[in-house]
């Protein structure tokens, strides 16, 4: 009993202190509300709105928080400072909300544009003069060529000329000649000879009938001399040149005007160019045009235009272009092969707006540029579609779509397209601007070779690479690597090679796919990490689509994709073979032109195989990295 009495104390005592715990807490902060309001009140009857200024702003403060992004990435956001789960970049603080800006213009910031190394150049109205490069033959100059004849009919015992090439001169032995018919033209003449003196009409018509065989008047003279039939009658060359042509063998039996011989006179040569039907428009009668000849390095030699062909090949769909030059010493030898530059001004409408072919994407239905948009803190840039006029080489003729003095983004295109395909802004592939399904992180990822597509990704169409207007400065290959970038290349010229011999490609393009994905991303590290994560996404999407498809119509539309990759990677990174050349061929593409890697000089178009095997020159040759 007297236990349960002092508990129930003991409960009692406890429940009087925590009211008045409770009594008392009311009563502090009751006061301190007062005051607080009081101070409030008085602070705002003296200096105005300030102090209810500085409640908002650390409103605001405590709550948004500060959002972290990737320069390269945007799609990446955080809200706390790190690296890029992608590429390992720093994250930097996002763009504050941009409600007032236009909704077709795209916002980077100053980091972003200098990661990417975007660079702008100027619009410029200038002369645009179109480089043509031509390959050819020296030939014989056609209106110097002299066919031989046989004057005589009969069997011909002996040929003096012993090869082509052999120079003759005029009046010289080429030929001896067995002819009944001659000798009885001698008998005639002797004849004659012994009546002349009551009938010289005789003798002279005899030897008329001998000149008329061409017959010299030393050999008519010789005959009459000797007083006997000689049964052999000596061929003279015509006129002096070198054999060009063999058309007879001893013992061939030739009647009167029988071809013998072809000889041309080669102090003057023609030099005949293939010019390809895009180019044709450009080349005028007169243009000047120099030339060199591979076997005499060093010499440049001028000449113009002489002649256009009017009709194209229907097969290889060139016309040819001939030039005339004159032979000093015969260093230029019918036959040998000759590579020219002719320089076409286009002069139909004076000066014309120029800009450099980096700043150009091409999607097959329209060419689009990023104009950088003037009078604005930070960079801000627009899509542009432009209507394209000739191609100068390097540069662009622009029709329609620019203005002289705005800026075009010239180096970076591609990492400006990509940023506003992922901010869903109008991209090269998003023409219309429709809401693509916001990138999911989830699926990428940097080391395992699986990179989620976002949409309006990189095309893998014909497009021409934006990423070889980088700077020229090379990248290091990791060597842990080394092996996997040989197999890449070697399956690559495979790939080519299948394509040239008409031949489907889907087995090399497998194993180029195999050794894209084989690369450890981890491996690359700086400008090489960079550029190898724009690099890859190309090449795997069209080895993929080239895999996917046994249409060489198909494959080779996919290779003009896959090789701008491969041309910019093996640039970038030097070859891991001894030696690469970049080729070209105008017809390619739809006439645009198109390139591929070889490891040979000799041109085997894998765009065109059997059909124009031999269609394209040389453009660059890449050399393997010294060690």
């Amino acid at each position: 009993m007297k236990k349960l009495t002092a508990t129930r104390k003991e409960w009692i005592r406890g429940s009087l202190l925590l009211a008045a715990g409770i009594l008392f807490g009311a009563l502090i902060f009751s006061s301190s509300g007062n005051n607080g309001e009081a101070r409030t009140e008085q602070h705002a009857s003296g200096s105005g709105t300030h102090e209810h200024s500085s409640d908002t702003s650390a409103g605001t403060a405590q709550g948004e928080q500060t959002t972290y992004t990737c320069s390269m990435h945007p799609q990446v956001r955080q809200e706390e400072p790190g690296q890029c789960p992608i590429c390992g970049m720093d994250l930097i603080p996002a763009e504050e909300s941009e409600e007032g800006s236009e909704p077709a213009e795209l916002k980077m910031t100053e980091e972003a544009v200098s990661l990417a190394e975007i660079q702008t150049s100027r619009v410029a109205r200038k002369q645009a003069t179109k480089q043509i490069r031509l390959t050819g033959k020296v030939k014989v100059d056609q209106r110097k060529v002299y066919v031989q004849p046989s004057h005589i009919p009969g069997r011909i015992e002996d040929l003096s000329v012993e090869f082509e090439g052999e120079y003759v001169e005029k009046d010289q032995p080429i030929a001896t000649i067995y002819s009944p018919d001659l000798i009885a033209a001698q008998e005639e003449l002797l004849e004659a000879l012994r009546t002349n003196d009551s009938n010289p009409e005789m003798v002279e018509a005899a030897r008329q009938k001998l000149r008329q065989w061409k017959l010299s008047q030393q050999q008519i003279e010789a005959i009459e001399q000797k007083g006997r039939v000689q049964e052999e009658m000596t061929i003279q060359a015509d006129v002096s040149g070198i054999i060009h042509k063999q058309m007879v063998h001893e013992g061939d039996y030739v009647s009167k005007g029988t071809r013998l011989f072809k000889i041309a006179q080669i102090d003057r040569v023609w030099v005949l160019f293939d010019a390809y039907q895009n180019d044709i428009p450009f080349v005028d009668k007169g243009d000047r045009i120099e030339f060199t000849v591979s076997s005499l390095p060093g010499r440049t030699f001028n000449s113009r235009v002489t002649f256009v062909d009017p009709v194209m090949n229907e097969q290889s769909r060139v016309a040819s272009i001939r030039a005339e030059a004159r032979n000093v010493n015969g260093m230029l030898k019918p036959g040998m092969f000759a590579e020219g530059t002719l320089q076409a001004h286009l002069d139909e409408r004076g000066k014309q707006l120029i800009v450099p072919k980096s700043a150009v994407m091409w999607t097959g239905e329209r060419s689009v540029v990023y104009v950088r948009q003037p009078d604005q803190d930070k960079p801000v840039f627009r899509l542009r579609q432009v209507v394209l006029g000739p191609s100068l080489g390097d540069t662009y003729v622009i029709r329609e779509g620019l203005s002289e003095g705005e800026k075009v983004v010239t180096h970076g295109t591609f990492a400006v397209d990509a940023a506003a395909q992922l901010a869903d802004k109008p991209s090269m592939m998003n023409q219309k601007n429709e809401r693509p399904k916001p990138p999911q992180q989830k699926g990428q990822q940097h080391s395992g070779h699986t990179h989620a597509q976002a949409t309006g990704q990189q095309a893998s169409g014909p497009q021409k690479s934006q990423m070889a207007g980088r700077e020229n400065q090379p990248l290091t290959w990791p060597a842990s690597e080394k092996g996997t970038y040989r197999d890449m290349v070697q399956a690559y010229l495979e790939l080519k090679d299948q394509l040239v011999n008409d031949q489907e490609a889907s087995e090399p393009a497998g194993r180029l796919l195999e050794s894209l994905q084989a690369v450890e991303m981890d491996a690359f590290s700086g400008q090489a990490h960079m550029m190898w994560m724009e690099l890859q996404n190309t090449l795997k999407e069209n080895s993929r689509a080239l895999t996917e498809t046994q249409k060489i119509k198909q494959q080779r539309r996919h290779f003009i994709a896959l090789s701008n990759g491969m041309i910019t990677l093996v640039k970038k990174f030097k070859p891991p073979v001894d030696r690469l050349y970049i080729q070209f061929c105008p017809m390619a593409d739809n006439d645009q032109g198109a390139t591929w890697l070889s490891s040979e000089e000799q041109i085997r178009n894998p765009y065109f195989g059997d059909m124009m095997l031999t269609c394209g020159n040389i453009r660059e040759e890449i050399e393997a990295e010294k060690p």
